[in-house]
């Protein structure tokens, strides 16, 4: 009996589905985990420029769960998502040749913007939606690390 490619690719996906959408959720329970919102961003990334569309639905997933699990505002990351890859995405990439420089700016890059908004959008709304400190830098650095290993 032969197995079906379409079976073997749902396969694959749900493979690639269950830990994604997991580890939110572990994250509430072990807070040291880092949120890798920046490698979130290089995956999404990747996927709009190959135009795979299951993959750029499940980063967006991913971003959506984060979010509704830590009480964020709804959305944020993928509007700093779009806003990024619109406005910096293009001239990162024409102005630097090198994969890994472009990966590991486009995500360091993301995740400033990301705080930026969220400390604007808590200013804004009188809300503290996070406490810079020193596991900020621990976050980028894990970021940091995703992107270049993966």
């Amino acid at each position: 009996m032969q197995r079906d490619i379409i079976d073997q690719k749902a396969l694959t996906r749900f493979l690639w589905l269950l830990p994604i959408l997991l580890y939110p959720t572990m994250e509430t329970v072990y807070p040291l985990l880092p949120p890798l919102l920046g490698f979130v961003y290089v995956q999404w990334r990747r996927a709009v420029r190959s135009r795979d569309h299951f993959m750029i639905l499940v980063w967006m997933l991913y971003a959506l769960v984060f979010e509704s699990l830590w009480g964020l505002p709804l959305y944020g990351i993928w509007s700093v998502m779009i806003v990024t890859f619109v406005l910096f995405d293009a001239k990162i990439t024409k102005l630097l040749h090198m994969d890994i420089v472009i990966k590991v700016l486009s995500a360091v890059l993301f995740d400033l913007l990301y705080v930026l908004f969220l400390l604007g959008y808590g200013a804004l709304m009188n809300e503290k939606f996070l406490d810079a400190g020193l596991v900020l830098l621990y976050y980028l650095a894990a970021d940091v690390v995703g992107v270049v290993l993966f």
